[in-house]
């Protein structure tokens, strides 16, 4: 089977310039059908040359979809190891007895022993762009 494997470089950011992710300069790489990144970004890659540069602007709904209320979530803190004292504003690792990886959760306020949890990814609802460039693509047969 016939792969297409496509290194680049990239920075990401928001529309106000702040960035969220740089690679400094080191190329990192997909493999194209695998959807390793988001589908916007997988299909210019595809599309790009070696040596050329895109900026992409990628509307909320297509990078890491819009903000869900749904998975803001309240629970008590004696069901979360360590509860009474997590760090307001910042991100816990959540383990369930269903999930056997944990779950980033940022936790929004404690308040009469409950937690105000955020299960949305921290760019959610959030338009992106990002600039990538191409330094090389390799075919394998």
């Amino acid at each position: 089977m016939r792969k297409k494997i496509v290194f680049f470089q990239y920075k990401g950011s928001l529309p106000d310039g702040t960035v969220f992710d740089d690679c400094n300069g080191e190329a990192h790489h997909i493999i194209i059908g695998r959807r390793q990144v988001m589908r916007v970004l997988e299909d210019a890659l595809d599309q790009m040359e070696v040596g050329e540069e895109r900026t992409l602007e990628i509307a909320a709904a297509d990078a890491y979809g819009e903000y869900d209320w749904d998975a803001v979530q309240k629970v008590p803190t004696f069901k979360i190891p360590n509860g009474a004292n997590m760090p307001v504003g910042e991100t816990i690792a959540w383990t369930t007895p269903r999930s056997s990886k944990p779950i980033p959760a940022r936790v929004l306020e404690i308040e009469n022993q409950v937690a105000t949890l955020d299960f949305n990814h921290p760019l959610a609802g959030k338009d992106i762009i990002y600039w990538v460039k191409v330094t090389a693509i390799e075919i394998q047969e």
